[in-house]
């Protein structure tokens, strides 16, 4: 006997009771569904993953743009974390030079 999986999805807005924003802040919000978002940079994020098949060219536009900005953020990010670890290498192999030259006999 086949056993059927059914997935619903449901369309609600994201009340200012769900999220927690600041009193003296003004978030920007989806067009969509009215979650807000600290910068216009998030919500186009948003609006491209959530909304994708809605989305006017406008949106579709800040949505690349949104997405190469990250993506050239996480590739800094991936810079810093390979320089992090060729520096502990760098530490810990320095570390051990100088500990076995002092442990040399003769």
């Amino acid at each position: 006997m086949p056993i059927a999986l059914v997935t619903t999805i449901a369309t609600t807005t994201v009340s200012d009771t769900d999220v927690r924003v600041p009193d003296d802040e003004t978030p920007v919000r989806c067009p969509h569904c009215h979650r807000p978002f600290r910068t216009e940079r998030l919500r186009a994020l948003h609006v491209g993953d959530s909304h994708g098949d809605d989305c006017s060219a406008d949106e579709r536009e800040a949505y690349d743009a949104a997405l190469e900005a990250e993506r050239e953020d996480l590739f800094v990010y991936h810079l810093k974390v390979v320089a992090g670890l060729v520096a502990v290498y760098a530490f810990f192999f320095f570390t051990y030079l100088a500990v076995s030259m002092v442990q040399a006999p003769g």
